[in-house]
């Protein structure tokens, strides 16, 4: 009997130990997403849908290419730690550049870093993806522009998609 009370109480902390952990990560994001520094980064459509996964757009960032390649035997030479956050330069819209690569915050004024994230032998500073509603992809197809919010620490999540004139897609009307 006692081993059964011992097993519903370990069950009880873990499932605890699970909602906290994911509601902290929940509450970091919520943050980034209220306060975050605004970066609009250029990006390069690829292909908006999925039979599997819906409607979506892969994405690909120009400032990716710029990047230093993680695999050496791709044919680039290695740099030496791997860097960790890109450097951006922000005009006064708010669109980015690339200044740098780094394994440190950038210290300078004006620059924004940003967690690289490694993927296919490459470094991205976003994420492959934009997801939305189905039947959507015609309000997408002039995508240009992502939108990020940056935190302090480096964190940047995807929000939105911009056009050429910088005016967010897919604005829903009520």
């Amino acid at each position: 009997m006692r081993t059964r009370a011992w097993t519903q109480a370990g069950i009880v902390l873990a499932l605890a130990l699970v909602g906290g952990v994911a509601l902290q990560a929940i509450m970091t994001n919520e943050r980034i997403l209220a306060h975050g520094r605004v970066v609009l980064v250029e990006l390069a459509p690829v292909d908006p849908r999925s039979l599997l996964q819906g409607d979506y757009m892969a994405l690909a960032f120009a400032i990716d290419a710029a990047l230093p390649r993680r695999d050496p035997a791709a044919g680039a030479v290695r740099v030496l730690p791997p860097p960790r956050f890109a450097h951006l330069a922000l005009d006064a819209r708010g669109r980015a550049s690339l200044a740098g690569v780094a394994q440190v915050l950038p210290s300078a004024p004006g620059l924004v870093g940003v967690r690289l994230r490694a993927r296919d032998g490459r470094y991205s500073i976003g994420p492959n993806a934009f997801f939305f509603q189905e039947g959507r992809a015609e309000a997408f197809a002039g995508a240009r522009w992502g939108e990020f919010r940056v935190a302090a620490d480096g964190t940047a999540l995807l929000t939105h998609l911009r056009d050429d004139g910088l005016a967010r897609l897919g604005a829903q009307r009520r």
